[in-house]
């Protein structure tokens, strides 16, 4: 049975409600996304926008600087030269008229002896000064404010198409988005509609478009997984119910016919009898190895201790000796020392399910070989070798399913309940630990645990 812790579940009914699986829950997440689009373009796109004003606006002032600064060096050269040629005032006079707006003054041996009137436009940032050869003239040009740049029409116009373009683009794409998503998350929200009434074998598949291919394959991969623990609870419950009516059909048909005295000598009431106990505790084992299996699923903490290897394998021989010498049975132990710290139940639990099966489906005269040996620094590995019926290569794989059976006939006279190596699985995964199989069909097996030799919290 797939279970799911209770905080995960109570996620599940809440996400999966009519009301959340509507159509509006999805749209209004997708509206978000919208605007949110929508805000971080716009936002681009007034950036831009200042970035370039601001930028057209800088060069636009460094040329006009660059202009006065010229114009204010030709106005020095041209009055120095008239200067210097003793030219009459009023050449000096039309001169400085045509720079209109523009400070010149002119200086003899030190002393200003020509300027023209100051005015609140002079700029002060743009001057030029030019020195006659033999240092008695100089001449200051100082350049008027630079006028404000306008912003152009045409730069106007280019900024409105650019804002409205990216609008419209954000527009678009977000639609699209929308669009996209809406239709994915509403083909999702059916395929989940239909899993949570029941249809495990519903798939996204290609519902979803490419960019979702991750996304479909983890669903459909999720849904592929429910899908087949659902059928194999559904097989196990069949086969747990066929196990059990088996006893108890024999058991009450047995015991109706003793009621009934249709089993009345005394030799057939105590076979009768016989077998009644021997059916009753089929079922108890059988419910014994349930009970284990389900504390085994639910197990969140190992109790940890100290203990040698070779004290583990002399402890499992110690009790499975007497089983085995009743069947004719050798067993011989090689081990390499190892120190565990680890949950010795569980370890022992998969070792004795390893050695009841080797008993079990031994034939006379033959050994079990027990071996453990140093995997690694931190790994060990106990292998319990039988020479018995082996198991054919089609079945390996289905050993460890619950109440499945090798030797179906066999193991129902013998009492198994073909739950054992599903214990034995679940108890090495609760170690940190795994089995490895290899077996030649009517030659033996060998069922290896592997295991660390020390487990911490968060090692499972």
């Amino acid at each position: 049975m797939i279970q799911l812790p209770s905080h995960r579940c109570a996620e599940l009914d809440t996400d999966l409600t009519p009301e959340n699986t509507s159509n509006h829950a999805p749209r209004r997440r997708v509206k978000s996304i919208r605007s949110r689009v929508l805000s971080v373009l716009f936002l681009t796109g007034a950036i831009g926008i200042i970035v370039s004003f601001t930028l057209a606006t800088q060069l636009t002032r460094i040329s006009q600087r660059t202009d006065l600064k010229q114009t204010s060096q030709t106005i020095a050269t041209a009055v120095l030269q008239l200067v210097q040629n003793h030219a009459s005032q009023q050449a000096i006079d039309d001169t400085t008229d045509a720079a209109k707006g523009y400070y010149v003054a002119v200086y003899t041996n030190g002393k200003k002896t020509f300027s023209t009137p100051e005015t609140s436009k002079l700029g002060g940032q743009v001057t030029s000064t030019t020195t006659s050869v033999n240092g008695i003239y100089k001449v200051l040009v100082v350049a008027p404010h630079a006028d404000p740049t306008p912003v152009s029409a045409e730069l106007t116009a280019i900024s409105a198409v650019v804002i409205i373009g990216v609008l419209i683009g954000a527009f678009w794409a977000t639609s699209i988005i929308a669009r996209e998503i809406g239709n994915s998350v509403e083909a999702t929200t059916k395929v989940v509609s239909r899993i949570e009434s029941g249809d495990l074998s519903a798939r996204i598949e290609s519902a979803l478009p490419p960019e979702f291919d991750r996304l479909a394959s983890a669903f459909d991969r999720m849904a592929k997984t429910l899908e087949e623990g659902d059928e194999e609870q559904r097989r196990f419950l069949s086969d747990l119910a066929h196990e059990i009516a088996t006893p108890i059909g024999a058991v009450s048909g047995l015991a109706i016919a003793i009621a009934d005295h249709i089993i009345d000598d005394s030799d057939e009431i105590e076979e009768a009898s016989s077998l009644i106990s021997s059916e009753t505790k089929r079922i108890r084992s059988l419910l014994d190895d349930l009970r284990s299996l389900n504390q085994l699923e639910f197990l969140e903490t190992v109790s940890r201790e100290d203990f040698s290897a070779v004290e583990l394998t002399r402890s499992l021989h110690g009790r499975f000796i007497n089983s085995a010498r009743e069947n004719s049975i050798q067993i011989e132990i090689d081990t390499e020392e190892a120190q565990m710290h680890q949950d010795r139940r569980l370890i022992e639990m998969v070792l004795n399910n390893f050695m009841t099966n080797a008993i079990r489906y031994s034939n006379e005269n033959s050994t079990i070989n027990i071996t453990g040996k140093n995997q690694s620094d931190d790994f060990y590995r106990v292998t319990v070798a039988d020479q018995g019926i082996g198991i054919k290569e089609e079945e390996l794989t289905k050993i460890f399913e619950r109440l499945y059976r090798v030797d179906e006939a066999r193991d129902r006279e013998r009492g198994g309940s073909g739950l054992g190596l599903a214990i034995a699985r679940r108890a090495s995964l609760n170690v940190g630990g795994h089995i490895e199989v290899e077996s030649t069909y009517q030659q033996g097996s060998s069922f290896s645990l592997i295991f660390p030799k020390s487990i911490q919290d968060g090692d499972r």
